[in-house]
């Protein structure tokens, strides 16, 4: 008996009316393999879902992968043109470095030209000073021997307020009586004496005793021409002259004040005169 389209429509009534058919339908009708179809399409399904979102999962992975690796590219594009300024920057440096070695090297050779001036100018400074020096000196001695010349030729008036009938007198005119008490060392100290003055005292209590004076002249007189002054005066002394030592000058400095004062030396100064009283005093004492 076959089987109609009228028969397959009151099985499918069946069916809707008993479900519970339908798998022992399916049992007879469809193989075991058939049977286990849906299984291993919803197998499937979920190894598709899973492998969906494991492609997911990668494809966020390459995602981040191609972020991380633009990120990088972008960090390695700004490292690049950092270190192409740095590159520029260290040429520019170098060429600054060789510019400043060439300057430094003019420089160096300007200052061995500038040592070498400098040496030369010292030089020319130490002759000139030198020169000048000489003709400081040199000047000193011709003020020293025109004032010397000027007391000489003009002796009463600069030691005349001390003296009466004053002279000068050359040692050689004495020298006889010198000899009788002075070696001959202390007879050449006291030819190079500058002035010899012979007078006698015009003061009041003294007046008309002979006096000598040991003058020693400088235009400007220090506490050597005072030492000489005294010096001299002691062997005029030793050889039993009267004699008051006096240093006379254009200018005299603060030592040779306080050294006169110690030692009795009388000042002559442009006119003016200090310590005549105690040198003569002190002179006389001996």
């Amino acid at each position: 008996m076959s089987f109609t389209v009228n028969d397959l429509q009151d099985l499918t009534r069946l069916l809707a009316t008993h479900p519970e058919w339908l798998s022992e339908v399916r049992r007879l009708v469809l193989t075991n393999e058939l049977l286990a179809l849906p299984d291993i399409v919803r197998e499937l399904v979920e190894a598709q879902r899973r492998t969906e979102e494991r492609l997911d999962q990668l494809a966020e992975a390459q995602r981040r992968t191609e972020e991380r690796l633009n990120q990088l590219a972008e960090a390695q594009r700004r490292t690049e043109e950092r270190l192409n300024l740095l590159a520029v920057r260290v040429d520019e440096l170098a060429a600054r470095m060789d510019q400043l070695a060439a300057r430094m090297d003019e420089l160096a050779t300007r200052m061995d030209q500038l040592a070498q001036a400098q040496r030369y100018t010292e030089e020319r400074l130490d002759r000139l000073t030198m020169i000048v020096e000489r003709l400081v000196n040199q000047m000193a001695e011709v003020r020293g021997d025109t004032l010397e010349m000027k007391f000489r030729d003009k002796a009463p008036a600069y030691f005349g307020r001390w003296l009466r009938r004053v002279r000068v007198v050359p040692v050689t005119d004495i020298e006889a009586q010198l000899e009788t008490k002075l070696n001959d060392r202390e007879m050449m100290d006291l030819f190079a004496l500058d002035v010899l003055v012979h007078g006698q005292v015009r003061s009041t209590e003294a007046k008309g005793e002979d006096v000598w004076l040991a003058v020693e002249v400088s235009s400007v007189v220090d506490e050597r021409d005072v030492q000489r002054a005294e010096r001299r005066a002691a062997l005029l002394r030793r050889a039993g002259l009267r004699a008051v030592p006096v240093a006379a000058g254009a200018r005299i400095n603060a030592e040779a004040e306080s050294v006169a004062e110690l030692l009795h030396v009388a000042l002559l100064r442009d006119g003016v005169d200090q310590g005549w009283e105690q040198a003569y005093a002190a002179a006389m004492a001996q």
